[in-house]
């Protein structure tokens, strides 16, 4: 019974990996991997397969060593994102890169990441691993709140083994859709080379680049647009790909094509951008900023204390504070609350880096409860994204919403 379970947890985790190729930080991946398999000479299955198996074994080792380091030292999970010329750089590298793919200009990268630039024959199991190992770094962003629900349980059991597992198999899951885009490279190859819905395929990706190099960029100067980046991209990169693309207008069919296309995404971010305009008219949960002594002062009072751990560069921490702590329900259910925000986008500050260490927060977002005395309900610990119903649910079964209170959970 007890190997069953076993099996059922690791298949969880294989499938949470796979899950993490849905987050728009993982995108850019897709290019890198059609880059790599994509114009070289012929081959079989089984040689693409060990040279896709070389490829998704760095971004396993990339994952596997950050979430076990992380777990075993037990530092804050993202330290790279807290440098701000490390974000500016990647920043600034990807938007020159995503120009290039405009057609702008020709951005010639190295040959070991770029190997349509000679014959795929040529290339070693470990450039493709190093690409690997690339790629893993570009879609880190994303898979924070993630991986720190199970830094959380590995850190709990101390077993490095279990933990070392744990994280191959996510991350061989994260990697699996690669190993058969890599394996069946031969249908990539069969791809026509050349003709308008190549070009504007590759204005579309470079639309995502452009995206996410200016994703890295505000977060480097921890611009408080951030939240407005997708619904932005969406607006503007619909009407580029639909109005103002300018590949084959001789097709009326590909024509009408781009301007649905475009027509459909514009929409949607312009639906977006309203959407959220509607919401923040109500400004939601009024936090303060924390400061040392400030828990002290609620343990002395008997106030209970709410903390919300959060980080500019953390795209499911805006989604928290844009859908949950707007919802009506959940205000009125934390009023009775002190309700403090620690800010990790940079740890610079040592009070907010002892709260970190203190409670034994991984990544973020991640919220916890103290009590009347200062002790945290561990069961009420939220780690990532959860909805105003589900948060709702999680007081009344912790005891910290009288469940008489059904009120709450309708206007959720």
């Amino acid at each position: 019974m007890l190997a069953v379970d076993k099996m059922m947890e690791y298949i969880a985790y294989f499938m949470l990996g796979l899950s993490l190729n849905l987050t728009p930080c993982v995108y850019p991946m897709l290019t890198i991997t059609l880059s790599l398999f994509h114009g070289g000479r012929a081959e079989s299955h089984g040689q693409s397969f060990l040279k896709a198996l070389a490829y998704v074994s760095g971004i396993t080792v990339m994952f596997t060593s950050v979430g076990l380091l992380a777990a075993l030292t037990g530092e804050f999970f993202g330290g790279l994102l807290q440098n701000f010329w490390v974000l500016f750089l990647m920043g600034l590298f990807i938007i020159a890169l995503s120009l290039s793919m405009f057609g702008l200009y020709t951005f010639q990268l190295p040959a070991w990441l770029m190997p349509q630039r000679r014959a795929l024959r040529e290339k070693t199991w470990f450039e493709f691993f190093l690409s690997g190992l690339l790629a893993g770094v570009v879609a880190a962003p994303c898979v924070g709140p993630v991986v720190l629900s199970l830094l959380t349980a590995v850190s709990q059991t101390g077993d490095a083994v279990y933990g070392a597992v744990c994280f191959l198999i996510l991350s061989i899951g994260m990697g699996f859709p690669y190993l058969i885009l890599g394996t069946f490279s031969g249908l990539i190859r069969r791809l026509p080379k050349s003709g308008a819905w190549l070009v504007w395929f590759e204005r579309l990706l470079a639309v995502v680049l452009f995206s996410f190099g200016c994703f890295y960029i505000l977060i480097a100067f921890r611009w408080p647009i951030i939240h407005w980046l997708i619904p932005a991209t969406l607006l503007g990169g619909g009407i580029y790909l639909g109005w103002l693309e300018r590949s084959n207008r001789e097709s009326r069919k590909f024509e009408i094509f781009k301007r649905v296309a475009g027509t459909l995404i514009a929409g949607v971010g312009l639906w977006m951008i309203a959407s959220w305009m509607w919401t923040y008219v109500d400004r939601g949960v009024v936090w303060e900023d924390y400061r040392q002594g400030v828990l002290d002062e609620s343990r002395e009072i008997g106030e209970p204390v709410v903390i919300d751990f959060y980080a500019d560069w953390c795209i499911p921490c805006h989604d928290l504070h844009k859908s949950t702590f707007t919802n009506p329900g959940v205000i009125r259910a934390l009023e009775r609350f002190r309700k403090v925000r620690a800010d990790a986008t940079r740890l610079d500050n040592e009070d907010t880096k002892n709260l970190i260490r203190l409670f034994g927060v991984y990544g973020v977002p991640t919220v916890i409860f103290l009590d009347e005395a200062g002790r945290e309900v561990e069961e009420m610990r939220v780690s990532g994204f959860v909805g105003p119903k589900e948060f709702l649910g999680m007081m009344r079964e912790t005891g910290l919403l009288p469940s008489s209170d059904s009120e709450m959970l309708t206007n959720a």
